[in-house]
C-alpha cells in the first residue's frame, strides 16, 4: 500500500513541475491553485516543492495576496524535442485558447496543455541574423534596442517605436510584433509587423531614423507563415537571391561550426554530417568555408558546388 502512495506522489511532483515549467515566465501560481490543477489537499505542495529542489530545481515562492510558485526560467526538463513550427503552434494555441474562457474543455485544456509544454518548450532566445561579416562594433544606445527588442521576441510581446522612415515629416508612434534582428552592412534591422501598417515592415537601428523603443504589455500571436528571407527580399534589403544550402560538416569541428554566428538563417542539422541553411550571400559563404580548410564541404544546391570548385582550382593554378 505504501509503495503506491510514494508512487502517486512522484507523479504529483512531477506533473506540478510540468506546470511550473510550462508558466515560468508568467505569474506565480498560488498553493490553492496548484493543489485544485493537481487535484491533491494544499498541504502537499509544499512536500513536492521540496522533492523538487531535492533534485536540483529552484522554485521561488513570493508572498502576498498575488504569490505563489515560480520555477526560475533556467530549470531544464530533458525530452524529445519538437520542431520550430510545431512548437510555435502549440505556444499559438495555447494563448488562444486562454482568451476565450467560453471553450467547453477550458480548464482541460489547459491542463493538457501544461504537461505538454512544460516537456517540449524551451525559452526562445533569438538571435541576430547576419547576411554579411558580424564584425560591427554595437553603439550603447543600439545594444540597450536589441537587447529591449529580444527580450519582447522571446515574451510575445508588442513594442512601441517613435521611427522616422525616410517619407515621413516627422518621427511616427508605431506599435510593432518584433520577429528578427538582422545585420546587414554594417548596421541593424528590426524585421516586425506594423499595427499601422497591417504588413511587415524594416526598421533600421539608427539614432538618425529610431527616436524611442519601449516594450508593451500587449502580447500579440507568433504567425506561422512568417518567413525572414520573404521579407528581406520583398524590400530588397539583400541583392540576391536566397539559396537553401546543405553542407558537409566533418564531425571534429561541428561544435565550433555550430557557434560560428553568419553561416546563414535557420541553421538546421538534418543528420550526424549534414546542415542546411538559408544563404544570403554566396561569395560570404565561399569565403567561410574555404577558413575550415576542407572540413565543411558544400552539397547543395549544385551550381554552388561548381562555382565554389571552380574558384578552388584558380587558386590553385594562380598558386602554383
Amino acid at each position: 500500500m505504501s509503495g503506491g502512495i510514494e508512487l502517486n506522489r512522484t507523479a504529483l511532483t512531477i506533473r506540478m513541475l510540468m506546470i511550473l515549467k510550462a508558466r515560468a515566465i508568467q505569474e506565480p501560481i498560488s498553493t490553492e491553485k496548484l493543489a485544485a490543477l493537481l487535484e491533491t489537499n494544499p498541504r502537499n505542495i509544499r512536500e513536492y516543492r521540496k522533492e523538487l529542489e531535492t533534485a536540483g530545481f529552484a522554485i521561488e515562492h513570493k508572498k502576498g495576496p498575488y504569490g505563489g510558485y515560480l520555477l526560475e526560467k533556467s530549470a531544464l526538463f530533458p525530452v524529445p524535442k519538437l520542431t520550430r513550427f510545431e512548437t510555435l503552434a502549440l505556444k499559438e494555441a495555447s494563448a488562444f485558447i486562454h482568451q476565450h474562457k467560453e471553450f467547453t474543455h477550458y480548464e482541460d485544456f489547459h491542463r493538457a496543455m501544461d504537461k505538454i509544454l512544460g516537456q517540449v518548450c524551451e525559452p526562445d532566445n533569438r538571435g541576430i541574423t547576419y547576411i554579411e561579416s558580424p564584425f560591427t562594433s554595437f553603439d550603447q544606445q543600439v545594444e540597450q534596442w536589441i537587447d529591449q527588442v529580444r527580450e519582447a521576441i522571446q515574451l510575445r510581446l508588442c513594442i512601441q517605436i517613435q521611427y522616422q522612415g525616410s517619407k515621413d515629416p516627422k518621427p511616427q508612434k508605431i506599435l510593432v510584433d518584433p520577429y528578427d534582428i538582422v545585420h546587414y552592412r554594417k548596421a541593424y534591422y528590426l524585421i516586425g509587423f506594423s499595427h499601422s501598417r497591417k504588413d511587415y515592415r524594416i526598421y533600421r537601428f539608427s539614432s538618425q531614423r529610431l527616436f524611442d523603443l519601449q516594450i508593451t504589455s500587449q502580447s500579440f500571436l507568433w504567425d506561422t507563415s512568417y518567413q525572414l528571407h520573404q521579407v528581406i527580399s520583398r524590400f530588397g534589403l539583400i541583392r540576391s537571391d536566397v539559396q537553401k544550402v546543405i553542407v558537409w560538416v566533418d564531425p571534429a569541428i561541428q561544435s565550433r561550426f555550430e557557434e560560428f554566428g553568419s553561416w546563414g538563417h535557420d541553421v538546421t542539422k538534418i543528420d550526424e554530417q549534414k546542415y542546411s541553411f538559408l544563404c544570403f550571400d554566396r561569395y560570404e559563404l565561399y569565403r567561410q568555408i574555404f577558413s575550415f580548410d576542407g572540413l565543411v564541404k558544400i552539397l547543395e544546391p549544385q551550381d554552388f558546388v561548381k562555382e565554389f570548385q571552380g574558384k578552388i582550382n584558380q587558386w590553385k593554378e594562380f598558386g602554383e
